[in-house]
């Protein structure tokens, strides 16, 4: 630990030194909250300013395929892996920075529905009036992960009146306490969050865990400058924020 933080520092003190940059970062929402708390202690200790861009993994994914220039890119490994092939990711600057499983919210003042099993997530889903989930074809994981799902459990044509597909999902399991709708489907540390909500893990057979991971993108003016945002947000302030928004360091 101590010749981690000796490494951090030292990185920092590397920066410091240098001309103040503008470092543009594009990340999926699973690092929104840690970003946003993190952005201005970077910059104090830096000198560098942060624009950021916090989209659903899709939108990413098409905006740099496109070709806009990002300092900065955290996808979740599976599209990090892709864009490293198409050549978007410098190789070897990849760090993992969060954990995140999916599941399912309820209100906690509710009934608390049997989800252990397939066949008991099948009859919860289908016995719900209205459920939440970030709108699959903006590349959300959890939004995806869900469709897969209903898939394998076979009732994809049986839940599509029941889904009410939307973005800004970080806010699923709030309309959950306030009844809006029966379940939300979401990662598991917003529910946790999210006074008033229970969370529901997935069926073992179901679970998936999705490592966020951040890298310097090849396109960067200010790599060096990339690869200290990435060190602070492996660093103690950033696992202070990780930790307080019920997030699992990578």
């Amino acid at each position: 630990m101590r010749a981690f933080m000796f490494a951090v520092t030292l990185a920092l003190g590397a920066v410091t030194a240098c001309q103040a940059a503008e470092i543009k970062v594009i990340s999926a929402n699973g690092m929104r909250d840690v970003i946003a708390d993190t952005k201005a202690p970077f910059e104090s200790a830096t000198g560098h300013r942060l624009t950021v861009t916090v989209v659903e993994t899709g939108e990413i994914r098409r905006r740099v395929l496109g070709g806009e220039n990002f300092d900065v890119i955290i996808v979740p490994r599976t599209a990090a892996d892709d864009l490293e092939q198409r050549g978007k990711i410098v190789p070897g600057t990849t760090v993992a920075l969060i954990r995140v499983d999916f599941g399912l919210a309820v209100a906690s003042d509710g009934p608390r529905p049997e989800v252990s099993t397939p066949e008991d997530l099948k009859r919860t889903l289908l016995a719900a009036k209205t459920v939440l989930i970030t709108d699959p074809k903006t590349g959300g994981v959890s939004g995806v992960h869900f469709m897969e799902v209903l898939d394998k459990l076979g009732i994809t044509e049986q839940m599509k009146d029941k889904l009410v597909p939307s973005t800004g999902g970080q806010f699923h399991a709030r309309r959950v306490v306030s009844g809006e709708a029966d379940i939300a489907v979401q990662a598991e540390h917003e529910i946790r969050c999210t006074r008033g909500a229970t969370f529901l893990p997935y069926p073992a057979v179901f679970q998936q865990t999705v490592t966020f991971l951040g890298s310097v993108g090849t396109a960067s003016k200010e790599m060096e400058a990339a690869k200290a945002y990435l060190a602070f947000l492996t660093g103690p302030t950033a696992l202070t924020s990780i930790k307080a928004h019920c997030l699992t360091p990578g």
